[in-house]
Protein backbone atom coordinates (compact mmCIF):
# COMPACT_ATOMS: atom_id res chain seq x y z
CA UNK A 1 0.00 0.00 0.00
CA UNK A 2 1.49 3.13 -1.09
CA UNK A 3 1.37 6.34 1.34
CA UNK A 4 -0.38 9.31 -0.31
CA UNK A 5 1.14 12.29 -2.25
CA UNK A 6 -0.32 14.47 -0.55
CA UNK A 7 1.14 12.87 2.90
CA UNK A 8 4.64 14.20 0.97
CA UNK A 9 3.92 17.67 0.14
CA UNK A 10 1.80 18.85 3.23
CA UNK A 11 5.12 17.98 5.00
CA UNK A 12 7.25 19.83 3.04
CA UNK A 13 5.36 22.93 3.65
CA UNK A 14 5.32 22.79 7.53
CA UNK A 15 9.27 22.76 7.44
CA UNK A 16 9.25 26.09 5.10
CA UNK A 17 12.22 27.37 7.02
CA UNK A 18 14.60 24.30 6.21
CA UNK A 19 13.01 23.09 3.29
CA UNK A 20 13.65 27.14 1.58
CA UNK A 21 17.16 26.11 2.68
CA UNK A 22 17.50 23.62 0.79
CA UNK A 23 15.88 24.71 -2.20
CA UNK A 24 18.38 27.04 -2.47
CA UNK A 25 20.98 25.23 -2.17
CA UNK A 26 19.92 23.64 -5.33
CA UNK A 27 18.79 26.47 -7.12
CA UNK A 28 22.36 27.80 -7.04
CA UNK A 29 23.99 24.67 -8.08
CA UNK A 30 21.53 24.73 -10.76
CA UNK A 31 21.55 28.60 -12.08
CA UNK A 32 25.82 27.64 -12.50
CA UNK A 33 25.49 24.90 -14.22
CA UNK A 34 22.78 26.11 -16.44
CA UNK A 35 24.63 29.71 -16.77
CA UNK A 36 28.28 27.61 -17.46
CA UNK A 37 26.33 25.12 -20.28
CA UNK A 38 24.63 27.83 -21.96
CA UNK A 39 27.77 29.97 -22.30
CA UNK A 40 29.49 26.59 -24.18
CA UNK A 41 26.40 26.21 -25.75
CA UNK A 42 26.24 29.49 -27.53
CA UNK A 43 30.18 29.34 -28.31
CA UNK A 44 29.32 25.70 -29.97
CA UNK A 45 26.35 26.99 -32.12
CA UNK A 46 28.23 30.03 -32.88
CA UNK A 47 30.94 27.59 -34.97
CA UNK A 48 28.25 24.64 -35.94
CA UNK A 49 26.08 26.85 -37.51
CA UNK A 50 28.76 28.87 -39.63
CA UNK A 51 29.12 28.04 -43.03
CA UNK A 52 26.81 26.62 -46.30
CA UNK A 53 26.98 22.71 -46.63
CA UNK A 54 27.50 23.45 -50.45
CA UNK A 55 30.73 25.40 -50.04
CA UNK A 56 34.57 24.20 -50.01
CA UNK A 57 37.22 25.80 -47.97
CA UNK A 58 40.45 25.44 -49.60
CA UNK A 59 43.28 25.84 -47.86
CA UNK A 60 47.21 25.00 -48.15
CA UNK A 61 47.74 21.62 -46.99
CA UNK A 62 49.49 21.35 -43.82
CA UNK A 63 47.54 24.50 -42.52
CA UNK A 64 44.73 24.04 -39.83
CA UNK A 65 43.38 27.40 -40.03
CA UNK A 66 42.94 30.21 -42.56
CA UNK A 67 45.32 32.23 -40.80
CA UNK A 68 48.07 29.76 -40.81
CA UNK A 69 47.69 28.96 -45.07
CA UNK A 70 48.49 30.83 -48.36
CA UNK A 71 47.42 30.23 -51.56
CA UNK A 72 48.44 32.01 -54.88
CA UNK A 73 45.85 33.22 -57.96
CA UNK A 74 46.85 30.79 -59.91
CA UNK A 75 45.12 28.51 -57.95
CA UNK A 76 41.95 30.63 -58.22
CA UNK A 77 42.38 30.18 -62.38
CA UNK A 78 42.01 26.41 -61.96
CA UNK A 79 39.46 25.58 -59.56
CA UNK A 80 36.91 28.25 -60.80
CA UNK A 81 36.86 26.45 -64.03
CA UNK A 82 36.38 22.57 -62.79
CA UNK A 83 33.28 20.77 -63.02
CA UNK A 84 30.51 21.41 -60.81
CA UNK A 85 31.37 24.82 -59.60
CA UNK A 86 27.96 26.70 -58.78
CA UNK A 87 27.64 30.06 -61.10
CA UNK A 88 26.17 33.04 -60.02
CA UNK A 89 23.34 35.23 -61.03
CA UNK A 90 25.66 37.12 -63.23
CA UNK A 91 27.05 33.51 -64.28
CA UNK A 92 30.61 34.01 -63.14
CA UNK A 93 31.55 31.00 -60.78
CA UNK A 94 31.23 31.34 -57.38
CA UNK A 95 34.58 30.63 -56.23
CA UNK A 96 36.61 33.57 -54.88
CA UNK A 97 40.30 34.46 -53.20
CA UNK A 98 39.74 35.66 -49.44
CA UNK A 99 42.24 36.74 -46.63
CA UNK A 100 41.94 36.52 -42.93
CA UNK A 101 44.20 39.70 -40.91
CA UNK A 102 44.61 39.74 -37.56
CA UNK A 103 44.60 43.60 -35.89
CA UNK A 104 44.17 44.31 -32.39
CA UNK A 105 41.40 47.13 -31.67
CA UNK A 106 40.28 48.76 -28.87
CA UNK A 107 37.00 46.50 -26.69
CA UNK A 108 34.20 48.94 -25.87
CA UNK A 109 34.74 47.39 -21.86
CA UNK A 110 38.38 48.26 -21.62
CA UNK A 111 41.38 46.79 -22.95
CA UNK A 112 42.50 45.40 -26.58
CA UNK A 113 41.58 42.52 -27.97
CA UNK A 114 42.25 40.69 -31.64
CA UNK A 115 39.55 41.26 -34.45
CA UNK A 116 39.93 39.37 -37.65
CA UNK A 117 39.63 41.28 -41.26
CA UNK A 118 37.95 39.24 -43.79
CA UNK A 119 39.38 40.34 -47.33
CA UNK A 120 36.49 39.23 -49.40
CA UNK A 121 35.53 39.39 -53.31
CA UNK A 122 32.62 39.73 -55.18
CA UNK A 123 30.99 36.74 -54.92
CA UNK A 124 31.85 35.96 -51.08
CA UNK A 125 28.26 37.16 -50.57
CA UNK A 126 26.55 35.15 -52.68
CA UNK A 127 28.08 32.14 -50.83
CA UNK A 128 27.09 33.08 -48.00
CA UNK A 129 23.02 33.62 -47.78
CA UNK A 130 22.85 34.18 -44.50
CA UNK A 131 24.61 37.27 -44.58
CA UNK A 132 22.19 40.30 -44.10
CA UNK A 133 23.08 43.82 -44.60
CA UNK A 134 21.21 44.96 -41.17
CA UNK A 135 22.52 48.60 -41.38
CA UNK A 136 24.30 51.14 -43.92
CA UNK A 137 25.31 49.42 -46.86
CA UNK A 138 27.79 46.64 -48.33
CA UNK A 139 31.27 48.37 -49.00
CA UNK A 140 32.30 49.50 -52.50
CA UNK A 141 35.27 47.13 -54.41
CA UNK A 142 38.00 49.27 -54.32
CA UNK A 143 37.46 51.33 -51.73
CA UNK A 144 38.76 51.39 -47.99
CA UNK A 145 35.55 50.61 -46.78
CA UNK A 146 34.66 47.73 -44.27
CA UNK A 147 31.09 46.02 -42.87
CA UNK A 148 31.11 44.80 -39.50
CA UNK A 149 29.36 41.87 -37.85
CA UNK A 150 26.42 42.47 -35.63
CA UNK A 151 29.19 40.28 -32.91
CA UNK A 152 32.11 42.60 -33.50
CA UNK A 153 30.35 45.93 -33.41
CA UNK A 154 28.98 45.19 -29.82
CA UNK A 155 32.34 44.14 -28.75
CA UNK A 156 34.67 46.80 -29.98
CA UNK A 157 34.89 50.47 -30.48
CA UNK A 158 34.60 52.57 -33.30
CA UNK A 159 32.97 50.31 -35.21
CA UNK A 160 29.37 51.44 -35.53
CA UNK A 161 28.39 52.61 -38.78
CA UNK A 162 30.09 56.21 -40.05
CA UNK A 163 32.69 55.28 -37.66
CA UNK A 164 36.83 55.08 -39.16
CA UNK A 165 38.96 52.00 -37.51
CA UNK A 166 42.70 52.71 -38.09
CA UNK A 167 44.13 49.42 -39.42
CA UNK A 168 47.62 49.06 -40.49
CA UNK A 169 48.35 52.29 -42.71
CA UNK A 170 45.22 54.05 -43.06
CA UNK A 171 41.91 54.52 -41.74
CA UNK A 172 39.30 52.65 -43.20
CA UNK A 173 35.37 53.89 -42.72
CA UNK A 174 32.82 51.70 -41.73
CA UNK A 175 29.91 51.57 -44.34
CA UNK A 176 27.55 48.84 -43.27
CA UNK A 177 26.88 46.48 -40.66
CA UNK A 178 25.82 42.91 -41.40
CA UNK A 179 24.22 40.00 -39.32
CA UNK A 180 24.36 36.16 -40.03
CA UNK A 181 22.84 34.64 -37.59
CA UNK A 182 24.71 34.23 -34.47
CA UNK A 183 27.40 32.11 -36.67
CA UNK A 184 31.37 32.55 -36.49
CA UNK A 185 31.25 35.36 -39.09
CA UNK A 186 29.25 38.03 -37.10
CA UNK A 187 32.72 38.37 -34.99
CA UNK A 188 34.52 39.58 -38.33
CA UNK A 189 34.90 42.93 -40.15
CA UNK A 190 35.17 42.47 -44.39
CA UNK A 191 36.12 44.74 -46.65
CA UNK A 192 37.74 44.18 -50.29
CA UNK A 193 40.34 41.48 -50.87
CA UNK A 194 42.36 43.65 -53.08
CA UNK A 195 42.54 46.70 -51.33
CA UNK A 196 43.58 45.08 -47.84
CA UNK A 197 45.96 43.12 -49.23
CA UNK A 198 47.91 45.99 -50.27
CA UNK A 199 46.94 47.42 -46.81
CA UNK A 200 48.74 44.48 -44.89
CA UNK A 201 51.12 44.26 -47.81
CA UNK A 202 50.58 41.30 -48.77
CA UNK A 203 50.93 39.34 -52.55
CA UNK A 204 49.19 36.12 -51.07
CA UNK A 205 45.89 34.93 -50.18
CA UNK A 206 44.71 32.88 -46.84
CA UNK A 207 42.40 30.88 -48.63
CA UNK A 208 39.40 30.05 -51.76
CA UNK A 209 35.81 29.84 -51.13
CA UNK A 210 34.24 27.81 -54.17
CA UNK A 211 30.55 26.60 -54.16
CA UNK A 212 29.03 23.68 -56.08
CA UNK A 213 25.99 23.14 -57.65
CA UNK A 214 24.48 21.13 -54.54
CA UNK A 215 25.86 19.54 -51.50
CA UNK A 216 25.95 16.04 -53.03
CA UNK A 217 28.08 17.54 -56.24
CA UNK A 218 30.27 19.83 -52.97
CA UNK A 219 32.17 15.26 -52.52
CA UNK A 220 33.01 15.38 -55.91
CA UNK A 221 33.95 18.84 -56.43
CA UNK A 222 36.60 17.85 -53.56
CA UNK A 223 37.52 15.19 -55.22
CA UNK A 224 38.46 16.56 -58.40
CA UNK A 225 40.47 19.42 -56.60
CA UNK A 226 42.35 16.57 -54.33
CA UNK A 227 43.17 14.68 -57.60
CA UNK A 228 44.37 17.88 -59.78
CA UNK A 229 48.22 17.43 -59.68
CA UNK A 230 48.23 20.82 -60.72
CA UNK A 231 46.81 21.84 -56.80
CA UNK A 232 48.44 19.10 -54.86
CA UNK A 233 49.83 21.82 -52.51
CA UNK A 234 45.98 22.31 -51.41
CA UNK A 235 43.55 20.72 -49.01
CA UNK A 236 39.80 21.33 -49.50
CA UNK A 237 37.47 20.79 -46.81
CA UNK A 238 33.80 21.15 -46.33
CA UNK A 239 33.04 24.64 -44.73
CA UNK A 240 30.72 23.64 -42.42
CA UNK A 241 33.25 20.51 -40.96
CA UNK A 242 36.39 22.93 -41.10
CA UNK A 243 34.21 25.43 -38.47
CA UNK A 244 32.27 22.37 -36.68
CA UNK A 245 35.64 22.06 -35.70
CA UNK A 246 36.69 24.94 -34.29
CA UNK A 247 33.43 24.09 -31.35
CA UNK A 248 36.52 22.06 -29.11
CA UNK A 249 37.03 25.64 -27.53
CA UNK A 250 33.59 25.27 -26.24
CA UNK A 251 34.41 21.99 -24.19
CA UNK A 252 37.16 23.25 -21.45
CA UNK A 253 34.15 25.61 -21.05
CA UNK A 254 31.94 22.30 -20.34
CA UNK A 255 34.47 20.42 -18.62
CA UNK A 256 35.37 23.11 -15.82
CA UNK A 257 31.64 24.04 -15.51
CA UNK A 258 30.48 21.07 -14.62
CA UNK A 259 33.64 19.93 -12.30
CA UNK A 260 32.28 23.14 -10.10
CA UNK A 261 28.98 21.98 -10.48
CA UNK A 262 29.68 18.64 -9.40
CA UNK A 263 31.75 19.91 -6.49
CA UNK A 264 29.04 22.60 -5.00
CA UNK A 265 25.88 19.56 -5.79
CA UNK A 266 27.70 17.73 -2.76
CA UNK A 267 27.56 20.59 -0.56
CA UNK A 268 23.74 20.64 -1.72
CA UNK A 269 23.44 16.51 -1.08
CA UNK A 270 24.55 17.24 2.31
CA UNK A 271 22.21 20.07 3.08
CA UNK A 272 19.00 17.81 1.50
CA UNK A 273 20.48 15.02 3.97
CA UNK A 274 20.26 17.67 7.00
CA UNK A 275 16.58 18.45 6.15
CA UNK A 276 15.30 14.92 5.63
CA UNK A 277 17.32 13.96 8.73
CA UNK A 278 15.56 16.45 10.71
CA UNK A 279 12.16 15.45 8.77
CA UNK A 280 12.36 11.97 10.19
CA UNK A 281 13.60 12.91 13.85
CA UNK A 282 10.45 15.30 14.05
CA UNK A 283 7.91 12.70 12.75
CA UNK A 284 8.97 9.37 14.11
CA UNK A 285 5.80 8.86 15.85
CA UNK A 286 4.03 9.42 12.48
CA UNK A 287 6.73 6.81 10.81
CA UNK A 288 5.33 4.43 13.52
CA UNK A 289 1.70 4.89 13.31
CA UNK A 290 2.35 4.11 9.79
CA UNK A 291 4.15 0.93 10.31
CA UNK A 292 0.82 0.07 12.23
CA UNK A 293 -1.70 1.24 10.02
CA UNK A 294 0.07 -1.67 7.24
CA UNK A 295 2.41 0.74 5.37
CA UNK A 296 5.26 -1.26 4.57
CA UNK A 297 8.90 -0.40 4.89
CA UNK A 298 9.52 -0.11 0.84
CA UNK A 299 6.72 2.49 1.14
CA UNK A 300 7.94 4.60 3.87
CA UNK A 301 11.02 4.65 2.12
CA UNK A 302 9.76 5.55 -0.90
CA UNK A 303 7.74 8.17 0.71
CA UNK A 304 11.13 10.01 2.01
CA UNK A 305 12.76 9.89 -1.24
CA UNK A 306 10.09 11.15 -3.31
CA UNK A 307 9.79 14.30 -0.97
CA UNK A 308 14.12 14.49 -1.38
CA UNK A 309 12.89 14.69 -5.39
CA UNK A 310 10.21 17.58 -4.83
CA UNK A 311 12.52 19.23 -3.24
CA UNK A 312 15.31 18.60 -5.77
CA UNK A 313 12.36 19.52 -8.29
CA UNK A 314 11.91 23.26 -6.96
CA UNK A 315 15.17 24.08 -6.57
CA UNK A 316 16.07 23.12 -10.23
CA UNK A 317 12.73 24.98 -11.44
CA UNK A 318 13.79 28.03 -9.15
CA UNK A 319 17.80 27.76 -10.61
CA UNK A 320 16.95 27.55 -13.93
CA UNK A 321 14.74 30.77 -13.89
CA UNK A 322 17.68 32.36 -12.14
CA UNK A 323 19.63 31.21 -15.28
CA UNK A 324 17.24 32.31 -17.88
CA UNK A 325 18.10 36.09 -18.18
CA UNK A 326 21.26 35.01 -19.49
CA UNK A 327 20.14 34.22 -22.61
CA UNK A 328 21.15 36.15 -25.34
CA UNK A 329 23.42 38.27 -23.39
CA UNK A 330 26.15 39.56 -25.58
CA UNK A 331 30.09 37.98 -25.02
CA UNK A 332 33.46 37.42 -26.58
CA UNK A 333 36.41 35.12 -25.72
CA UNK A 334 39.32 33.77 -27.63
CA UNK A 335 39.29 31.56 -30.77
CA UNK A 336 42.62 29.07 -30.06
CA UNK A 337 42.63 28.68 -33.92
CA UNK A 338 42.92 32.50 -35.31
CA UNK A 339 43.97 33.76 -31.75
CA UNK A 340 41.20 36.37 -32.80
CA UNK A 341 37.75 37.36 -30.54
CA UNK A 342 34.85 35.28 -31.32
CA UNK A 343 31.93 37.30 -30.27
CA UNK A 344 28.87 35.11 -28.94
CA UNK A 345 25.89 35.10 -26.78
CA UNK A 346 24.96 32.43 -24.08
CA UNK A 347 21.99 30.14 -24.72
CA UNK A 348 19.59 29.20 -22.44
CA UNK A 349 18.04 26.11 -24.27
CA UNK A 350 15.06 23.83 -23.67
CA UNK A 351 17.24 21.25 -23.05
CA UNK A 352 19.72 23.07 -20.68
CA UNK A 353 17.50 24.10 -18.66
CA UNK A 354 15.63 20.30 -18.57
CA UNK A 355 19.34 18.98 -18.07
CA UNK A 356 19.40 21.27 -14.68
CA UNK A 357 16.52 20.44 -13.54
CA UNK A 358 17.33 16.89 -13.99
CA UNK A 359 20.20 17.53 -11.73
CA UNK A 360 18.55 18.65 -8.84
CA UNK A 361 15.98 15.94 -8.72
CA UNK A 362 19.21 13.80 -8.43
CA UNK A 363 20.80 16.02 -5.81
CA UNK A 364 17.59 15.59 -3.96
CA UNK A 365 17.62 11.60 -4.58
CA UNK A 366 20.61 10.65 -3.81
CA UNK A 367 20.87 13.36 -0.84
CA UNK A 368 17.08 11.68 0.49
CA UNK A 369 17.68 7.77 0.24
CA UNK A 370 19.81 7.68 3.65
CA UNK A 371 17.71 9.62 5.68
CA UNK A 372 15.11 7.80 3.95
CA UNK A 373 16.38 4.03 4.30
CA UNK A 374 17.01 4.98 8.35
CA UNK A 375 13.35 5.85 8.67
CA UNK A 376 12.08 2.77 7.06
CA UNK A 377 14.38 0.06 9.09
CA UNK A 378 13.65 1.53 12.47
CA UNK A 379 11.12 -0.61 14.40
CA UNK A 380 7.80 0.66 15.32
CA UNK A 381 8.29 0.65 19.27
CA UNK A 382 11.41 2.32 19.14
CA UNK A 383 9.52 5.28 16.67
CA UNK A 384 7.10 5.33 19.05
CA UNK A 385 8.95 5.79 21.83
CA UNK A 386 11.07 8.59 20.31
CA UNK A 387 8.30 10.43 19.28
CA UNK A 388 6.61 10.34 22.63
Amino acid sequence: MAIPLRYSIRHIGLRWRTTTLTVFAFALVVAMLVIVLSLAQGLSEAFVSSGDPRNLLVLRKGSTSETNSTVDRKHLAKIRYLEGVAAGPDGRPLAELETINIVSLEKNGGGKSNAIIRGAGPSSFGMRPGLRIVEGRPFTPGLQELIVGDGASKRFRNTRVGDRVKLVKSEWIIVGRFDTGRTAFDSELWGDVEVLNREFDRDVYSSIIVQATDPAGRDRLKAAIESNQQLSGLKPRAEVDYYAEQTKNSKPIQYLGTMIAVIMAVGAVFSAMNTMYAAISSRAREIGTLRILGYSRRSILLCFIIEAAMLGLVGGVLGGLLALPMNGVATGTSNMYSFSEVAFAFRVTPTLFAIGVGFAVVMGIVGGFLPALQASRAAIVENMRDGA
